[in-house]
Parts: C-alpha cells; sequence; structure tokens
C-alpha cells in the first residue's frame, strides 16, 4: 500500500512539473517565431504571385 501510494505521489509530481513546463514553452514559442519572421524578412525577397493568396486564406478566425 505504501509503494502504491509513493508512486501515485510520484506520478502526481511528474505530470505537474510537466504542465509547469509546457506553460514555459507556449508562452516562448510565439514570441520566437515572431523574432524569426521579422529577422529572416530581407532574406526572403520579393512576394511571390500566391503569397496573397495564402496570406488571406491562413488568417485566423
Amino acid at each position: 500500500m505504501t509503494t502504491a501510494r509513493l508512486l501515485g505521489a510520484l506520478a502526481l509530481l511528474l505530470a505537474l512539473s510537466g504542465c509547469g513546463g509546457m506553460n514555459r514553452a507556449v508562452g516562448v514559442l510565439p514570441n520566437t517565431l515572431d523574432n524569426l519572421r521579422r529577422d529572416t524578412a530581407p532574406l526572403r525577397g520579393a512576394e511571390q504571385p500566391g503569397d496573397r493568396a495564402l496570406r488571406d486564406t491562413n488568417r485566423p478566425l
């Protein structure tokens, strides 16, 4: 019984520690992608013929 409680507590702690890491990742990743888009804009060159259509269809609702 004691081993089962110990394993249950350990599983709970592991799950909660994973949640903290995911919160940090979800907050950092969008900022990283925004910076990447801005920093690489000069390298992409001129707009291609289908770029505007892709941008319009991928807008969030």
